[in-house]
């Protein structure tokens, strides 16, 4: 049934659930507006928390999902919910959504100690509730109602709906804290549905469990399925702390190695034994080789730093990736400072002035147009006017922390399409400033209107001055052309803000941004496997030219991927990274035509500068800092700075904690986030900074440990510590990270 010919609704089944969506409605749209606990996040075709299966019908997708979804999903009919239209009506089959907000009632029935730092609660439900062996649940006590917290069930679904949660104390955990200040007893609690996949897909097969400290939780409750199911196969367990008193449940344990005669074995590891010990001794990692047979599935679920151990260790010995699963239990939910979003909960009505202000970003280029044009001395006053103008500015005008509401968001997003044509006419005007002769009679028309001898002024404009155009233009480029594009490019969802994005983008050589920085580093950031976070140490020279290559490679590996899932080559014409550098190389022509072999390289050099300015800038917003690979990324995982001068003219760049945060969050709704780290100043203050690679180190080591101390949870210190020693900076090197707080006893 086609869209346009339809006028009546289409039935959607949704999980067994039935709703109408009109034409041209999404189906998240219509799922959320007849009360369906759908799973979404962004809304807006950048996370894929709403991917679906289509099971029977036909949909229409907005955008492409191939960067997102898996070649297995697309060939199984799944789709983004935000981004498909029903043509027909249609069947959908969702997951429960991971982030929704718990609806199942439970109250406590028992709390009390059962470790040196752990306390169990058992919660009673009130209505049937079924889970699978592996899953966790997020609670919320209505007390505390802006406090959810996931944790993992520790026993096996027995017809009593009885849950048994094991929490770790945690000293800045806000649950944690109340657990060991309250008496919980008889109060009511929510509990989201079930979530996550680790246990067991069926049948159980020959298994490796691995865990330490409350990462025995999931595995007790696969052990008691285990039981269930009459110990249908072998099973060896590894469980690690650092004494014998932070083996948990253990007596619980060792009954069901009783009860199984010989299909459970269990091995404790402890790494700083008392004397009379007679277990295994150690690390984890150093009994791991000895228990692993070539049968076996792999379980491993405990902190962050011992997880990403213990798999590396098994890749070395060869165990395929798809045998091994894991469970991170982060300490950042729990013991993470919660940086406040201000300004989310009134946000006054937008004024004339808040849609004006925006329009400094386009008097700054209008500026450096009309020096480049009056040529010789003013080109290099309009260079050193706009540097003079942000540094002062920012440093006299204070911070920006108002977020007003937006009744007419279509004018913000003109004025992001106005940079493509202001780009385009400043480096036309630095070509045309090199170029032999007057091309196009341009010179001499623009002469005539203004009364003002343009071709007088270029023939008197000296090198030196030309060399100031140059850094002018990329300035231009780099700001008015990557600013502009960065936020467009984020709108996967709208095909003209994506072509103006990348076109912007070509200007600089750096077409593969729109691939990379979507899907690669806002994915990865501050992390060792993003090319844009610089580690502590590096200069930022060494980043322009490392970044620009990894950058390049990630973004060509991201295309191919998707290629790849489609059944397409790498050569083929719908191969976005190649295409974007042909859009490049047709300006480059273009400067060719206007200028000849002087104006062409003119502008690569302008656009050269423009692409290591937008690396001086990616260097700047993550310096040294760290993040646990998959780890959910938070406000501490970017530097911010709520300058007024540079969010005005720089369309809430700034506020890029708030960005990573909520990476689909248009830049008029960005917000300031004032417990974020902050960066030295505004935007081009601090990039004046990093081009003085020794006072840059001075200014940043203090905040890096002042980052590791008030900023990170503990697995992000053990990083930091890391990133220390490897920066060969004394002042970190030396840094107490390990002091800030003390790991988990049973992180081993």
């Amino acid at each position: 049934m086609s869209r346009s010919l339809s006028e009546s609704p289409f039935q959607l089944d949704l999980n067994g659930q039935t709703v109408s969506a009109a034409p041209g409605t999404t189906i998240l749209a219509a799922a959320l507006d007849q009360g369906i606990d759908f799973p979404n996040r962004c809304r807006v075709g950048g996370c894929a928390s709403c991917t679906c299966q289509i099971l029977s019908g036909t949909v229409h997708q907005r955008t492409d999902t191939s960067y997102l979804l898996t070649a297995e999903q697309l060939a199984s009919g799944h789709v983004l919910a935000c981004q498909s239209e029903p043509l027909s009506d249609v069947r959908v089959r969702f997951v429960t959504p991971p982030d929704g907000t718990p609806r199942n009632m439970g109250q406590v029935i028992e709390q009390r100690r059962c470790g040196d730092d752990v306390t169990m609660l058992r919660i009673q439900m009130q209505s049937r509730f079924d889970w699978l062996p592996g899953q966790h649940v997020q609670i919320q006590f209505d007390r505390w109602p802006d406090v959810v917290r996931p944790y993992s069930l520790s026993t096996a679904p027995d017809g009593s709906g009885v849950l048994r949660l094991l929490i770790r104390h945690q000293p800045e955990g806000r649950l944690s804290q109340l657990l060991e200040t309250q008496d919980l007893l008889g109060t009511d609690v929510r509990v989201s549905t079930p979530m996550g996949s680790f246990g067991w897909p069926g049948q159980p097969a020959a298994s490796l469990l691995i865990a330490t400290g409350t990462g025995i939780a999931p595995l007790l409750a696969m052990l008691h399925d285990h039981a269930a199911r009459g110990f249908p196969s072998d099973v060896t367990v590894l469980y690690g702390a650092r004494q014998e008193s932070g083996l948990l449940q253990r007596d619980e344990i060792e009954s069901l190695v009783e009860a199984a005669a010989g299909r459970i074995r269990f091995v404790p590891v402890l790494s700083a034994p008392a004397s009379d010990w007679t277990g295994a001794r150690g690390r984890l990692g150093d009994v791991l080789a000895r228990h692993l047979q070539p049968s076996h599935e792999v379980y491993v679920c405990g902190q962050p730093a011992m997880v990403e151990s213990v798999r590396e260790q098994l890749r070395a010995l060869g165990v395929p990736s798809d045998r091994v699963k894991v469970d991170r239990f982060d300490a950042a939910m729990a013991t993470a400072p919660v940086a406040r979003i201000a300004g989310a909960e009134d946000r006054p009505a937008a004024s004339v002035f808040d849609y004006l202000k925006y329009f400094g970003f386009h008097l700054v280029g209008v500026f450096a147009l009309m020096s480049l044009l009056a040529g010789g001395m003013s080109i290099s006053i309009g260079l050193f006017g706009v540097l003079a103008a942000y540094v002062l500015g920012d440093a006299v005008s204070g911070d920006d922390t108002r977020t007003p509401h937006y009744r007419w968001p279509q004018i913000l997003t003109l004025q992001l399409w106005l940079a493509l044509p202001l780009v385009a006419v400043i480096t036309f005007a630095a070509v045309w400033s090199v170029a032999p002769g007057d091309p196009f009679g341009f010179g001499a028309t623009l002469g005539a209107w203004t009364g003002y001898d343009l071709l007088a002024a270029k023939a008197a404009t000296s090198f030196g001055h030309h060399i100031s155009g140059l850094f002018l233009t990329g300035l231009m480029i780099g700001m008015i052309g990557t600013i502009a594009a960065h936020e467009l490019t984020h709108r996967t969802w709208d095909p003209r803000s994506m072509v103006i994005g990348r076109w912007l983008l070509a200007f600089s050589f750096d077409t593969g941004f729109s691939i990379e920085h979507v899907y690669g580093h806002h994915r990865y950031v501050s992390t060792r496997d993003d090319p844009a976070t610089a580690p502590r140490g590096r200069n930022v020279y060494a980043h322009v030219l490392i970044s620009t290559l990894r950058g390049n490679v990630s973004a060509h590996h991201i295309e191919a991927s998707r290629l790849a899932r489609l059944g397409l080559g790498v050569w083929h014409w719908r191969n976005a990274f190649l295409r974007g550098h042909m859009m490049s190389v047709l300006l480059l022509v273009l400067a060719a035509f206007i200028g000849g072999w002087v104006g062409a390289l003119y502008f690569a050099g302008c656009a050269l500068w423009g692409k290591a300015l937008l690396e001086i800038v990616n260097y700047m917003e993550h310096y040294g800092l760290v993040r646990v690979t998959d780890a959910p990324v938070a406000p501490r995982h970017s530097w911010n700075t709520n300058r007024r001068i540079s969010s005005w003219t720089m369309f809430n760049l700034t506020r890029h904690s708030h960005h990573h945060a909520e990476g689909e969050v248009a830049y008029q709704d960005l917000r300031p986030v004032p417990d974020a780290p902050m960066m030295v100043s505004g935007y081009l203050t601090t990039i004046v900074l990093t081009l003085v690679p020794p006072l840059w180190q001075a200014l940043m080591v203090p905040k890096l440990r002042d980052w590791d101390r008030r900023f990170a949870n503990a697995d992000e210190r053990a990083l930091a510590l890391e990133a220390n020693r490897r920066s060969g900076i004394a002042a970190l090197v030396e840094s107490p990270v390990g002091s800030y707080s003390k790991l988990s006893s049973n992180n081993t």
